[in-house]
C-alpha cells in the first residue's frame, strides 16, 4: 500500500557497500580512499604525519572536520610507531617534534580551520605535558595520542548533538510540519567527519525523527563529491533523494521542492561569514531570492573568531586540469582556468549557524553575526558549571543531570505532550547544557528572573539586550494585556527584546480552562510564513523553546503601540488601512486553495490544524453568546430585550450556519485573531502579532473580524471623554479606514490573483484553464462577492461576542459614564443583528453609519 509518505527502505546499493571512516587503533590508521567512491570501498594505510598530509592535499579524505581527525591521528600513529617517546632525547624535544609536524600538517589546507584549530589544541596540550615538573617524552607523547583519540571520540558526539539541536532549528524555520526537502551542497555526512556528519548529520536527525521527506544533492562540480559521496551515504542510510547538477538549484527552489538549505563549513569568520565548498554562495542567494531559510552547520571547532570576516580568509586554488581536462584529455586548449576550491557566503545570507553548543543567530535579521561572543558565553557557562560541580563534589553524578542522552532532565524542561523528549528544545535550540530558569514550570509563568535567565543562557537571545554578566541590570516587564498569555519587554544596553509564554490554561481564566500549549509552535510557524510574505508587517522570530512554550522575537519599538488601546484615546493611523490590505492581500492570497496546489495546499491545511485554538473561537463567537453560557456577561436590563432575540431560532441558526462555514471552508492560511488588539502600529508603521489562533478557514473571517474591531471602536468613539471635532475626526477615520481597508484588500486579491492566473497552473487559479484576464475577471469577482457577504456574517457575530461574551472589548469597557456605556452598547449590538442575519451588506451597513454622521 502506497499512502504518499516516504519509506525507510534500503536501497540495494547500502547491501554491497560498507564504510567506517576512519578505521583507527592506536598505532595503526586506515582512511576511506573516497576518490574511488562510490564504485570502490578501498581503505589507505597512514603510517604517520607525511601520509596525511598527501591524502589530505589529493583528496582521499576531505571536509574540514575529517581532515583535522585524520591529521591528530596520524600524528598520533606516528609517535606510537617511532617509540612512544623513546624516540626523544627529552620532555622539550618531543613537544617541539610535535609542534613542528603540527604545522606541517596544517599547511595541507589552510582554509579548513577545524585542522588549524585541532593542532593549535594539540600543541598547546603537549607544550603543557612537557612544562610539567615530572615531564618526560613519554609522558608528552601519551598526552599528544590522547587527546587525539579524544578528538575522535568528541567529533562523533558532537555531530549528533548539532544534528539533533539542527533538526529542530531548521524545522521551525522553515514554516512546516509536514516532512521536510532539504537541499544540500557537497558532502558534509560520515565521509566528512569522523562520523554522523554536520548538515547530513541535520538531515539524519530529521529522517530518525520522521520530519524529513527527502533531501535534494547538489553534484558539486568539479569533484563531484555530492554525486559520488553525499548521494551515496543518503542511499546507504535509505534516505530519499534526488541529485541534482549544481545548476539546477535554484530551479528546484521556483519549483517548490526545497523547503530549507542546510550546508556545511570549512571556516565560519568572526562575523558569520562563511567559507564553504564553491557553489554555496551562489545557493545562499537563490535561497534569499525564494525567501528559504539558509543554514550552516558546523561544529565550534569550524568557528574562527580570530578572522574578523570573510575577506581575510584564504581562498585555496585547486587544479586547472580540474576542469580543463575529460577523463586525462584536455578539452579546453588555451584557456585560463579559475577554479576556487571554496566560496564565501556573506553573513547577511545565513539564517543560523548551527553548532553542538546551540544556534547562533544574528545581532538582527539579515545583519552580521557576533562569533566570538557565542564562543565566550559558551565558555563562561562550562566555567561555571564545573566550578560548581567540584564545589559542590558532585562530579559525573552532576554531569549526568544535565545529559539529556541520560534521560534524567528536570521536569520543567519536559516537553509538551506530544513533541519529542529530547533536553533540549523541539524547536530554535538552546544552547547545551542550558537549563530552564530556576523555578520554572511550563505551567508557571517565568516572572522577571526566570526571564533573565531565560534570556542569559541563550546567546541568540542575550545579543539584542547585553552580555550575560549585565543581566541583573535588564528591565523586565510584563506588558501582556491580551487573554490568553503572559509577554515580557526586556532591555538591556544593547537593545531590547519581546518574549512571549504561553501557559496550559486562558490566562482571564485561569487553570480551570486548560487550552493547549501547542498554539505557540503554531503561531511561530505561521509568524514565519506570513514574515515571508509580507515581511514589513510582521516581527522576527529569534528562537522558541517548545518546552517552556516560550518564544524570543524581536521588539516592536517604540512609538509603536497597541492599537485598541490607541483608539480608545483617539488616535488616527492615516496609513493603517493601506497596511492592513496589503498584509491580508498578500498572506491570503498566497497561502489559499487558488494559489497553492492541491496537495499543498492539504498539506498546509493539515500542518495549521489548531484544533485547540479554533474549538475556542467555535465556543466563544458561535456557541456561547447564543445561551446561557458561564462566562458570558451578566444580563444587564438595557440589553435584556436584544440578549433575548440572540437565544431565538433565527439567531441561533445564524451562528451555527457561520460556525459551520467556520469549520469546513479551508480556503487560506489566516492569522486567526486578527483585530486592533493584534496589531502594534505608529503613524507610518504596522506590526502583526499573536498569530497562535492561526488556521486554514474561510478568507471571509479574517476580514470580518477586522471590520467588527474596526466598528467597536467606532461606536465607543464618543464615549471616552475626547472634545467633540476629535471624536468625530476619528470616528471619520474608522469609517474610512473600514472601507478602505475592504476595498484595498479586494483590489490587492484580484491583482495577485490575475498575475498567478495568467502565469502558473496550480490550484484554481490555473493559466490553462482561462485564457487570459477577461475570462478570469467574472471568475474572480463572483469569488469576492460571497467573501465580502460573508464578512458582514463573521462581523456582527464578533460584535455580538464582544458585548455579550467573554473577554469584552477596551473601546466599550473602558468608558466611565455608565449610561453612556449602555447606550452605545445598545447602539452597537443593535447594529451588529443585521450582519448576522444577512439583511444588509457591509457596504451599505458603512454607507449607512456615514450618513448617520452626515446628518448629526
Amino acid at each position: 500500500m502506497n499512502d504518499g509518505k516516504p519509506r525507510r527502505t534500503r536501497c540495494p546499493i547500502a547491501r554491497l557497500i560498507s564504510f567506517t571512516p576512519p578505521r583507527y587503533s592506536r598505532g595503526s590508521l586506515e582512511l576511506l580512499e573516497q576518490r574511488d567512491l562510490p564504485t570502490t570501498t578501498r581503505y589507505v594505510s597512514v603510517r604517520g604525519s607525511e601520509d596525511a598530509w598527501r591524502a589530505i592535499r589529493d583528496m582521499t579524505v576531505r571536509g574540514a572536520p575529517a581532515i583535522a581527525i585524520a591529521a591528530v591521528l596520524s600524528l598520533a600513529v606516528e609517535l606510537v610507531v617511532q617509540g612512544e617517546g623513546s624516540q626523544f632525547s627529552d620532555a622539550a624535544q618531543a613537544s617541539q617534534y610535535i609542534q613542528d609536524r603540527l604545522e606541517y600538517l596544517v599547511s595541507s589546507r589552510p582554509t579548513a580551520v577545524n585542522l588549524a584549530e585541532a593542532a593549535a589544541r594539540l600543541g598547546a596540550a603537549a607544550a603543557e605535558a612537557a612544562a610539567a615538573p615530572a615531564a618526560t617524552p613519554s609522558s608528552v607523547v601519551e598526552t599528544a595520542v590522547a587527546g587525539a583519540e579524544a578528538m575522535l571520540r568528541d567529533d562523533v558526539a558532537a555531530n549528533r548533538e548539532l544534528g539533533a539541536l539542527g533538526a529542530d532549528a531548521v524545522a521551525c524555520a522553515a514554516g512546516v510540519t509536514a516532512p521536510l526537502r532539504l537541499l544540500t551542497h557537497c558532502n558534509t555526512g560520515s565521509l566528512a567527519t569522523a562520523g554522523y556528519g554536520t548538515a547530513l548529520g541535520v538531515a539524519r536527525a530529521l529522517w530518525g525523527s520522521g520530519r524529513l521527506a527527502r533531501v535534494t544533492c547538489t553534484e558539486t562540480r568539479p569533484y563531484n563529491q555530492g554525486a559520488r559521496l553525499t548521494a551515496y551515504e543518503l542511499a546507504a542510510d535509505g534516505v530519499p533523494a534526488t541529485l541534482i547538477v549544481d545548476g539546477a538549484a535554484a530551479a528546484r527552489m521556483a519549483a517548490g521542492e526545497v523547503d530549507a538549505v542546510v550546508v556545511g563549513a570549512d571556516r565560519v569568520a568572526a562575523n558569520g561569514d562563511t567559507a564553504n565548498k564553491i557553489g554555496t554562495y551562489a545557493l545562499a542567494v537563490a535561497a534569499a531570492h525564494h525567501g528559504l531559510p539558509f543554514f550552516v552547520a558546523a561544529p565550534t571547532t569550524t568557528l574562527d573568531p580570530a578572522t574578523r570576516a570573510g575577506a581575510d580568509i584564504a581562498i585555496e586554488q585547486r587544479d586547472p586540469q580540474e576542469i580543463t581536462h575529460f577523463r586525462g584529455v584536455r578539452v579546453a586548449a588555451e584557456v585560463p582556468v579559475w577554479n576556487p576550491s571554496f566560496d564565501v557566503t556573506p553573513a547577511a545570507l545565513i539564517t543560523g549557524i548551527i553548532t553542538e553548543a546551540g544556534l547562533i543567530s544574528p545581532s538582527r535579521p539579515g545583519g552580521e553575526y557576533d562569533v566570538p561572543a557565542f564562543l565566550a558565553a559558551r565558555r563562561d557557562k562550562a566555567g561555571v558549571e564545573q566550578a560548581a560541580a567540584a564545589e559542590n563534589g558532585h562530579g559525573r553524578q552532576a554531569q549526568s543531570a544535565r545529559d539529556p542522552e541520560k534521560g534524567v532532565v528536570a521536569a520543567a524542561e519536559q516537553p509538551a505532550k506530544g513533541t519529542q523528549a529530547r533536553g533540549v528544545d523541539s524547536d530554535d535550540s538552546r544552547p547545551t547544557g542550558a537549563a530552564a530558569p530556576q523555578g520554572s514550570s511550563p505551567a508557571q509563568p517565568l516572572g522577571r528572573q526566570g526571564v533573565r535567565e531565560f534570556v542569559s543562557q541563550r546567546p541568540e537571545l542575550a545579543v539584542h539586550v547585553g552580555e550575560p554578566s549585565t543581566a541583573s541590570e535588564w528591565d523586565v516587564r510584563e506588558v501582556g494585556d491580551g487573554n490568553i498569555n503572559f509577554v515580557y519587554i526586556v532591555t538591556g544596553p544593547a537593545g531590547a527584546l519581546c518574549l512571549k509564554q504561553s501557559l496550559p490554561y486562558v490566562r482571564m481564566v485561569g487553570a480551570g480552562w486548560p487550552l493547549t500549549q501547542a498554539r505557540l509552535a503554531v503561531e511561530v510557524e505561521a509568524l514565519r510564513t506570513q514574515a515571508r510574505l509580507c515581511p514589513r508587517h510582521v516581527p522576527a522570530v529569534y528562537t522558541f523553546d517548545r518546552a517552556l512554550a516560550v518564544v524570543g522575537m524581536q521588539c516592536v519599538p517604540p512609538p509603536h503601540t497597541i492599537l485598541r488601546g490607541a483608539l480608545v484615546r483617539g488616535e488616527v493611523f492615516p496609513r493603517l488601512s493601506e497596511h492592513v490590505a496589503h498584509f491580508l492581500a498578500a498572506t491570503l492570497f498566497n497561502t489559499s486553495f487558488l494559489a497553492l496546489s492541491p496537495q499543498a495546499f492539504q498539506e498546509q491545511t493539515e500542518r495549521f490544524a489548531n484544533r485547540g485554538m479554533c474549538e475556542l473561537t467555535e465556543q466563544v463567537i458561535f456557541s456561547d453568546p447564543y445561551h446561557g453560557a458561564p462566562h458570558n456577561r451578566a444580563a444587564s436590563p438595557h440589553l435584556a430585550t436584544l440578549v433575548g432575540e440572540l437565544r431565538r431560532p433565527r439567531a441561533r441558526l445564524a451562528a451555527t450556519r457561520l460556525k459551520q462555514t467556520f469549520m469546513h471552508q479551508p480556503q487560506a492560511l489566516l492569522h486567526g485573531d486578527f483585530h486592533t488588539g493584534s496589531l502594534m502600529v505608529a503613524q507610518d508603521s504596522t506590526y502583526v502579532i499573536d498569530a497562535e489562533f492561526a488556521f486554514c478557514g474561510p478568507i471571509a473571517f479574517e476580514l470580518g473580524k477586522w471590520v467588527a474591531n474596526l466598528l467597536l471602536a467606532f461606536f465607543g468613539a464618543t464615549g471616552h471623554g475626547h472634545d467633540t471635532a476629535k471624536a468625530r475626526r476619528q470616528e471619520e477615520w474608522l469609517l474610512q479606514t473600514a472601507r478602505e481597508s475592504i476595498d484595498g484588500f479586494l483590489a490587492g486579491f484580484q491583482t495577485l490573483w490575475l498575475q498567478h492566473g495568467a502565469s502558473e497552473d496550480g490550484g484554481v487559479a490555473s493559466a490553462s484553464l482561462f485564457e487570459g484576464p477577461d475570462e478570469l475577471v467574472p471568475v474572480i469577482e463572483a469569488f469576492l462577492q460571497d467573501v465580502t457577504r460573508d464578512a458582514a456574517h463573521f462581523a456582527g457575530a464578533v460584535m455580538i461576542r464582544r458585548i455579550v461574551g467573554i473577554a469584552r472589548v477596551a473601546d466599550l469597557e473602558t468608558i466611565q459614564d455608565p449610561q453612556l456605556k449602555e447606550r452605545l452598547e445598545e447602539r452597537a449590538l443593535s447594529f451588529a443583528l443585521p450582519l448576522l442575519y444577512g439583511t444588509i451588506s457591509l457596504k451599505a451597513a458603512l454607507e449607512g453609519l456615514q450618513e448617520e454622521l452626515r446628518s448629526a
